[in-house]
């Protein structure tokens, strides 16, 4: 079924602690506020042990929580076991059923119900419609793949398996652990835009745990970022990376170089860096190494009077000579602690 547009999410003073070794024990969850719009794709990040997956798990219900209140739409859930709750939750490692078709595991939601007179269960035509169609999306040729045993599947290709699993007939919420983990980066890239095409086809919600800074902000209209068990921020990606709020959250995001001024503290994301040839710029500065990183090339530079070299995103690899000069816009600095 398709969400609701007032089949918000809600969490409300979520706590977990794990117990430790002695006395001791760890706070996976301090006190987790969120207030996520249905039908939106939400990033969460976060350094291990940040409490990204400890809260997915709680709102899944895989993990009971010591307080706090869960809402789906106009229902309290965090008083209801995992499988009556409206989500469907996509693990790193994906649980298929090898005894079974891709076909079959696709649409097993429907099999919970009714089996066939030889005990094996069925889809109707809807379905079996439905689920050719999204693995049609998903990268899977249902003419190739639906008959396939999943033994005889890669990992990747599992894995786009258990995505389809999950949006077939999906709830108003999908919960993704590293959906994408298993994915080259070629198609990686063309799921992220299946993903996004199909989550607004079918109006659904999804909670999105992520170490990839490239999948959050291709993604998800909402970037949470937690720390210590807190929510550090929560608000549009591009807004996160432009202007972060914080210095652990402007790192999750992507690279810094300081600013190559030994005057001046702060810090500029690398593509705010120009290098100018001659004496065109603020400082000078010293080719160390150069290296192509996709769309970009990055520079390494040395500044006098700075320890860290300086590091600078270009479009094109720079062919001027080991000596240039660099320069920047006061308003890309970000001032952070």
């Amino acid at each position: 079924m398709s969400a609701e547009p007032s089949v918000n999410l809600r969490a409300r003073g979520l706590h977990k602690r794990f117990a430790g070794a002695g006395r001791g024990s760890v706070v996976a969850l301090a006190g987790v506020d969120l207030e996520l719009e249905a039908g939106r794709h939400v990033c969460v990040m976060g350094h291990s042990g940040s409490g990204k997956t400890t809260l997915l798990r709680g709102i899944a219900g895989l993990e009971p929580l010591d307080a706090g209140e869960l809402w789906i739409g106009d229902q309290r859930v965090d008083t209801l076991a995992a499988a009556a709750r409206p989500t469907r939750t996509v693990f790193q490692a994906p649980a298929l059923f090898p005894h079974l078709s891709v076909l079959e595991n696709v649409t097993f939601v429907d099999r919970l119900g009714r089996t066939s007179s030889l005990g094996r269960s069925r889809a109707d035509a809807g379905g079996v419609t439905e689920a050719h169609a999204l693995l049609e999306r998903l990268g899977l040729d249902p003419a190739v793949f639906a008959a396939r045993n999943i033994d005889a599947l890669s990992g990747g290709e599992r894995q786009r398996v258990a995505l389809a699993r999950a949006l077939y007939r999906a709830p108003p919420w999908l919960l993704l652990d590293e959906p994408l983990s298993a994915l080259d980066r070629p198609r990686r890239a063309a799921l992220r835009r299946a993903l996004a095409g199909i989550r607004k086809a079918k109006g659904i919600g999804m909670l999105h745990v992520t170490h990839h800074a490239a999948d959050a902000l291709a993604l998800a209209d909402t970037l949470v970022v937690m720390s210590r068990g807190r929510v550090l921020a929560s608000a549009a990606p591009e807004q996160l990376y432009a202007r972060p709020p914080d210095l652990e959250t402007a790192r999750l995001l992507g690279e810094l170089s300081g600013v190559p001024d030994p005057a001046r503290a702060g810090f500029l994301r690398p593509e705010r860096l120009r290098i100018v040839a001659g004496e065109q710029g603020r400082v000078r500065a010293r080719l160390l190494a150069r290296s192509c990183v996709g769309p970009l090339w990055e520079h390494e530079l040395a500044v006098e009077g700075l320890a860290a070299p300086i590091l600078v995103a270009r479009a094109l690899a720079w062919e001027g000579s080991e000596a240039c000069d660099l320069d920047w816009d006061d308003d890309d600095v970000l001032e952070l602690t």
